[in-house]
């Protein structure tokens, strides 16, 4: 099975109505893993409830703050909603931004890839020791864990639900490789990224690790505005573009490809309240670089280049600052165009 026959994708609604019913359509196109993402909604809650609405499509937390909850609770959460989804559930966990953690969640945040390592850790060890009744014993950086005297009386469906974490640079993409289940790719990463950063990290993660290459689901992410008019295409993604230019935590990646001053251009703009003068910043040619703007078959091109280096693949519409009838326009047309299973 090749990564086009693995496409997975966002949880995208306004309502929960919305976000059953675009499950629903994936689910009959085929579509392999539907993920939750944790911002506006909480990423369990979202899982659990399209887990109940759906009968084969995968479902994740796409990606779930892994600080904020202790192992414990991820633990027993994953579980649980393994069980009613019928062993279909993926647990997505991810650091998050620094300051949220810190001042929305009041939780340490340390270095980011040394305490998500613990996180994923004690949380498979607590899932895979649930219903032995032996005591359960952690001890990290970040994590001291000692569970004594408690048995999980409710028959797992597996013995482990498989974890997964998102990365972009070599610090996250080492420990993926380390110990994670699965990698999920950012979607302003384009393939030159994904070769010379992403994947020669990853890879010495497991090598160090003593696993194999098949031990880690890699799914890379194309960020994809299908729209026979390419100019509003090309709009559209300037503007998810142009919010994470903002964060200087992506400067190598605009930096890689000769982005580095535009991205500057609209971080400033951005910190001086100027926020028309964001996008603008961005140029066509940034846009090309990153994203799959436009027609189909220009589209499609993008996107089997970058299956040819994954697993799976995650296909996400441009997401910032365009209107929730085209972000949802686009993401039905990625279903329909991707979705193995779709007449389209």
């Amino acid at each position: 099975m090749g990564a086009l026959d693995r496409i997975q994708i966002a949880a995208i609604g306004d309502s929960v109505a919305e976000l059953a019913e675009q499950a629903a359509a994936a689910e009959a196109a085929k579509i392999d893993c539907v993920w939750t993402p944790e911002l506006f909604r909480s990423s369990v809650t979202q899982a659990t409830w399209l887990a109940a609405k759906t009968e084969t499509v995968g479902v994740g937390t796409g990606i779930a703050w892994a600080f904020t909850r202790s192992a414990f609770i991820l633990a027993i959460t994953a579980l649980d909603i393994d069980e009613m989804s019928a062993g279909r559930f993926r647990l997505g966990l991810g650091a998050g931004v620094k300051r949220l953690n810190e001042t929305w969640h009041d939780v340490e945040y340390g270095k980011p890839a040394p305490h998500l390592r613990e996180t994923i850790e004690a949380t498979r060890l607590i899932m895979q020791q649930a219903s032995g009744g032996e005591p359960i014993r952690y001890e990290g950086r970040y994590l001291d864990i000692d569970v004594r005297g408690w048995i999980r009386p409710h028959e797992a469906v597996r013995e482990s639900v498989p974890i997964y974490t998102a990365a972009m640079q070599e610090g996250m993409c080492r420990m993926a490789g380390d110990v994670a289940d699965g990698l999920i790719g950012h979607p302003m990463c384009p393939l030159r990224w994904v070769e010379e950063v992403m994947i020669p990290s990853f890879e010495t993660g497991l090598k160090r690790s003593g696993r194999r290459r098949s031990d880690l689901d890699f799914l890379p992410t194309v960020c994809c505005a299908i729209d026979d008019d390419e100019g509003r295409a090309i709009d559209a993604a300037r503007r998810t573009i142009a919010f994470y230019a903002t964060v200087r935590t992506y400067r190598p990646l605009w930096q890689m490809h000769g982005f580095a001053g535009a991205a500057e251009a609209a971080g400033d703009a951005f910190r001086r309240g100027a926020l028309a003068a964001v996008p603008e910043a961005i140029p066509d040619e940034m846009v090309e670089a990153y994203t799959a703007a436009g027609p189909l078959d220009k589209v499609r091109g993008r996107v089997e280049a970058m299956a040819a280096v994954g697993d799976g693949l995650w296909l996400t519409p441009p997401t910032y600052f365009i209107p929730p009838e085209q972000l949802m326009e686009y993401q039905a047309k990625i279903v329909r165009a991707f979705g193995p299973g779709s007449s389209c």
